[in-house]
């Protein structure tokens, strides 16, 4: 919906769909258990307020895309990012002590460099060239490669809620990956260019 009003980017009736659906699958995958007073329920409501931060954030980047601020604009993400960290981190009462271990400096380069800095590039490079919805379908695939982190490494196993789950998910991306639109994309119009 904000690429539609912020960026003026046309959404045809089978990226509409398949953006749906996956969004159904994604729902699916969080519903089993669900209640407003566990912590899963919980979880889910920091979930939505993270897609909501990336939402926007995707948005402004693909209003960036092409120029040559990326830089700039992964800058001013993480220290908005952090501000808000900052400020949760004090409400919610952790302390400021920081115990600088060779492990907790290795996750935190680990963390910093290839798993955001890096990720926030390449994803700025792949908002220059296509359609921010279709690129956004693919973060439906988040939770069920959750999944599957968690049957391969912890050794969980999938019920059939979250096969379904997974299943219903990439047939919506299937759906958003095969959506017509002009020269085999979805048409786009930048701002500023109508």
């Amino acid at each position: 919906m904000l690429s539609y009003f912020f960026i003026r980017e046309v959404v045809s009736g089978r990226l509409f769909a398949g953006l749906l659906i996956g969004f159904i699958g994604v729902v699916v995958l969080a519903a089993p258990d669900m209640e407003v007073s566990n912590s899963r329920f919980i979880g889910s409501v920091y979930i939505l307020g993270g897609a909501v931060g990336t939402a926007i954030g995707n948005v402004l980047l693909k209003y960036q895309a092409g120029s040559d601020d990326i830089y700039w604009s992964m800058g001013i993400q993480l220290v908005i990012g952090s501000v808000f960290l900052g400020f949760a981190s004090v409400i919610l009462g952790e302390g400021m002590d920081i115990n600088w271990t060779w492990s907790f400096a290795t996750a935190a380069l680990m963390l910093s460099i290839p798993a955001t800095a890096l990720m926030v590039v390449l994803w700025y490079a792949l908002l220059a060239s296509a359609p921010l919805n279709s690129l956004n379908s693919f973060t439906f695939l988040t939770p069920a490669i959750g999944v599957v982190i968690g049957l391969l490494w912890f050794g969980e196993t999938f019920t059939v809620v979250e096969i379904t789950g997974i299943s219903i998910t990439i047939i919506g991306l299937i759906i958003v990956m095969k959506a017509p639109g002009e020269g085999g994309r979805v048409r786009e119009v930048r701002p500023g260019i109508d």
